[in-house]
């Protein structure tokens, strides 16, 4: 009742739009005719008559002495209990909008699995209590025994549920069945439960493959990766600082690529979650600090995150600029060569909120757009990687945040003129 109470007042979306009003979710639940029938239908308390007919017991054993009124009464009250699963649907929906909303889908469904088997086993373990009734209880090995004491019913559900369990699970220490009706409920328990567990295995085992889809696809990657390396004749110490890098974006991350799971977004979403992610990070920037909300925010849905190993070369000297890198986390160490001794110095060491590489980007070197330096990852670092056309892109449609970045460019640029 309380749950058709609730339906009353439950939200819908019409064209897009959710509906709040009281009187149009009362319309829209009664139009929904066989759902609202069926939850007035199991609402209903209807097992109660057993309660009247049990008052009944004593009448009807004087008037039909030889009627197995025991047996009546509890098929009855079986039976006026069936309008209960009519609400069936609602835990399917409730288990649906949990695993579409939840974080952890892998363990909801998990649970949904258990509380279906262990419903099947209560309900075979019901069943084989009214049978042993309905034949008598302790007649013979297959019944249950007579434990109908109100102290000992807890044990005769206890002993029928282990029978329902040992049967369906068809692994057997049950006596053998002695009447027709015994083999043929032996029979159908035994069918139920090779198709019940068989459903169950393999659900579990897409729950279990789930769990770990995300390290078996990475693991096939690196075992693809490793047998081509081996293929190559790929020289050992950079087989190993590939093995690192894959075991560090792994552990950080649990994902090889970024842009191949947000690219399944619409933008707006894209971009909603870019902010989330990397819109502090640019804060911290000074060269973004005068820039306003709307070129950070059209800004960070272009960054990609790269990893670098230790002693990776970010961009070394000469290389053509396509592309500036703001560190996320990490450091990277600036070197000039000495043309005459071809000594390498580091001049910088850059930590997280530092950026480099805007000169060539921008193209503020007199054209020449190449890199005056090498840049070399210290430790593990994350860079956010900007190409040369988004940005281009980003600042032809903010004139006012090109004039502040090229600004603070030819600052650094007659300053070091390091890159």
């Amino acid at each position: 009742m309380l749950d058709v109470f609730c339906k009353f007042r439950l939200g819908y979306l019409d064209e897009g739009i959710l509906v709040r009003d009281i009187r149009k979710l009362r319309e829209n639940y009664k139009g929904k005719r066989k759902e609202f029938l069926s939850d007035v239908i199991a609402a209903l308390p209807t097992d109660k008559i057993v309660i009247i007919l049990s008052s009944l017991t004593s009448l009807l054993n004087r008037i039909f002495p030889f009627m197995p009124v025991l047996f009546l009464e509890d098929r009855i009250s079986v039976a006026l209990r069936l309008p209960k699963l009519f609400k069936w649907r609602s835990a399917v929906d409730f288990f649906n909008n949990s695993d579409m909303r939840t974080n952890s889908p892998n363990i909801v469904r998990a649970c949904k699995l258990l509380l279906v088997l262990a419903t099947i086993i209560h309900w075979i373990a019901c069943f084989y209590f009214l049978i042993s009734k309905y034949e008598g209880l302790g007649i013979n090995d297959w019944v249950l025994e007579d434990y109908l004491s109100e102290s000992n019913f807890f044990r005769s559900y206890l002993r029928s549920l282990y029978w329902s369990t040992m049967t369906l699970t068809t692994i057997g220490n049950t006596s053998n069945p002695k009447t027709d009706l015994e083999y043929v409920f032996t029979g159908l328990t035994f069918l139920i439960g090779v198709f019940l567990f068989a459903a169950v295995v393999g659900n579990v085992g897409d729950v279990i493959s789930n769990m770990h889809a995300a390290r078996v696809q990475f693991q096939l990657k690196m075992d693809a990766l490793k047998f081509y390396m081996a293929a190559r004749r790929v020289p050992s110490d950079l087989q190993k600082r590939v093995k690192k890098w894959a075991d560090y974006a792994w552990q950080n991350t649990h994902v090889l690529e970024d842009q191949e799971l947000l690219d399944m977004l619409p933008y707006r979403l894209r971009s909603d979650i870019a902010q989330h992610v990397h819109l502090e990070t640019l804060r911290k920037i000074r060269v973004f600090e005068e820039c306003e909300s709307g070129f950070l925010c059209e800004l960070v849905t272009k960054l990609k995150s790269h990893v670098y190993s230790p002693a990776d070369y970010v961009c070394r000297a000469g290389e053509i600029g396509r592309e500036m890198y703001i560190i996320n986390n990490g450091k990277v160490e600036v070197l000039i060569r000495d043309h005459t001794t071809e000594d390498q110095t580091v001049v910088a060491t850059l930590s997280e909120g530092n950026y480099f590489g805007e000169i060539s980007v921008l193209r503020l070197d007199s054209g020449i757009n190449r890199r005056n330096a090498d840049v070399r990852s210290v430790g593990f670092s994350e860079l956010l990687v900007l190409s040369k056309k988004d940005l281009t892109q980003v600042l032809y449609e903010y004139p006012e945040a090109r004039v502040v970045i090229e600004n603070y460019a030819r600052e650094r640029y007659i300053l070091s003129n390091n890159f």
